[in-house]
């Protein structure tokens, strides 16, 4: 062991080596939003969808008959009446049985047939055997304007809007329409419009920190007395903005298929601190696949980041993402990513890949109740081994809406981060490896019904310890409660 007591600037200027491998390390820490857990900072996590939203369906009236099966068998008339009503009802049990007394009858109407099997199919969530069956039906009788309005229903249930769109137009068309159903035709066209338009969403909230640079509290680089450290290597408070700018949208090629484009924009700025600066943007370009109970998603993309006004890393990679309610309750959503890294200037050394593993399971309990729990996986791979290593991530969250208009969010997540090789600093190597605990908690309230110009103020607080092996030099902790400002429009 080394017996003097030194002020580490001292070393910095003695070892060669010592100030570069030192800020490769530091600049090898995660930098994108404040808030973002540290999965979240090297690429984004498995996140739930929202459920496709659903419009009023066609009108039905009640279906209140007692009938003998065995004397509808002997009364055409009389079941095809009833297998009207029922269908208009959507009885599917009551459905499935007159159609079943209607097809012993020889002078049975097809398209009536073909109708209750497109009731049956809908009812039952079997869409495409549903909309075949409207298809058919349009085919042979395009007069039939409430059969085409239950096909683009259908056809907007299963995310064909280019195709539904279609159907309703033309149902528009016929001056005969009821004035109540040509509305709910309305309806279901304004959310088409919606939903294929661009969604941008908005964020800003002021910062105050007392570890801008994530550094640990202790005054020595090793063990006690022993390597004082530069005042530059403890922590430091610093006040600044953040603020973040996202655009999306899906544009529908043919039938459920559709190109999606998507950026997001981050950043933070110091005024005090402008050496820690920062900002980010990524660049989405690929393709999606939507059903009534999700999506599949291959999107390509672009990624920059910034830090102290200087170029810092650029990424390239692709990203695979799953969504899908397993019922009206639960999702499941799940990512799988590669991203290529590429560093500038001294920090080239960094040069390498990110792959990463992530899914979230969403319990939606009421519509004012949901909780989650997801895990994570992250490989970090540069040029040089010590910078190497694996994150595992297990997160919990839960979001309530309250009386009186209030809304909350609360999320915990833990990680474990274990290097794959030992630290060394220039001609100083240590003999064993670093493995870092992170704990993280988020919290959110805000009023429903403040607005202000349209945006919703946020209150939130966040609280992150790391705990490291070389505690002097990794162990932190850092806490904050700010103001969010955020707009979905």
């Amino acid at each position: 062991m080394f017996s003097v007591k030194k002020p580490f600037s001292f070393y910095l200027q003695a070892l060669i080596g010592i100030t570069y491998s030192y800020s490769s390390l530091a600049a090898n820490e995660p930098i994108l939003p404040a808030d973002a857990s540290i999965p979240e900072k090297i690429v984004p996590i498995a996140e739930s969808k929202q459920q496709p939203k659903k419009l009023a369906d066609f009108p039905r009236t009640a279906f209140q008959y007692v009938y003998d099966e065995q004397q509808l068998a002997q009364n055409f008339s009389a079941t095809e009446q009833l297998l009207n009503l029922a269908i208009n009802s959507g009885q599917l049990a009551h459905i499935e049985n007159l159609l079943k007394i209607y097809r012993t009858f020889p002078q049975q109407d097809p398209i009536l047939v073909l109708f209750a099997e497109a009731q049956i199919a809908k009812l039952t969530g079997n869409h495409r055997l549903a909309i075949d069956r409207y298809r058919q039906i349009i085919a042979k009788r395009p007069d039939l304007t409430p059969v085409r309005i239950q096909l683009a229903i259908s056809l907007f249930n299963t995310q064909q809007d280019r195709a539904a769109q279609d159907q309703f137009e033309k149902a528009l068309v016929d001056p005969a329409l009821p004035t109540d159903i040509r509305g709910l035709v309305q309806a279901y066209k304004d959310a088409l419009d919606k939903r294929d338009s661009w969604s941008w969403s908005f964020s800003a909230n002021y910062l105050h920190t007392d570890n801008v640079n994530n550094a640990s509290s202790d005054r020595y680089l090793i063990g006690d007395n022993l390597f004082e450290k530069d005042p530059s290597m403890l922590p430091r408070s610093a006040n600044g903005i953040a603020y973040g700018l996202g655009i999306e949208r899906d544009f529908n090629l043919v039938n459920a298929h559709y190109l999606h484009v998507e950026n997001n924009f981050f950043g933070r700025s110091y005024w005090d601190a402008h050496d820690y600066d920062e900002m980010y943007n990524r660049t989405y370009l690929g393709y999606r696949y939507k059903h009534q109970k999700g999506q599949i998603s291959f999107l390509p993309f672009y990624e920059r980041q910034w830090y102290a006004d200087h170029r810092y890393k650029r990424g390239q990679g692709g990203r695979l993402e799953l969504s899908h309610w397993l019922n009206p309750s639960w999702q499941i959503s799940s990512a799988l990513e590669f991203n290529r890294n590429r560093y500038y200037g001294r920090n080239a050394t960094l040069d390498g890949n990110t792959k990463l593993f992530s899914t979230t399971l969403l319990w939606r309990r009421t519509p004012a109740q949901y909780f989650y729990a997801g895990v994570d996986f992250n490989r970090e791979t540069t040029q040089t081994k010590n910078n190497n290593y694996d994150l595992r991530t297990a997160r919990i969250g839960w979001g309530q809406e309250w009386g009186w208009g209030l809304s909350s969010r609360l999320s915990f997540s833990a990680s474990d981060r274990r290097y794959k090789d030992n630290i060394n600093f220039g001609s100083f190597n240590f003999d064993y490896r670093r493995q870092d605990e992170i704990y993280q908690i988020n919290a959110t309230l805000w009023k429903r019904d403040w607005h202000i110009w349209g945006i919703t103020p946020k209150v939130n607080y966040r609280w992150k310890k790391q705990r490291s092996n070389y505690e002097n030099l990794y162990s932190y902790s850092d806490k904050g409660l700010m103001l969010i400002f955020e707009k979905i429009f």
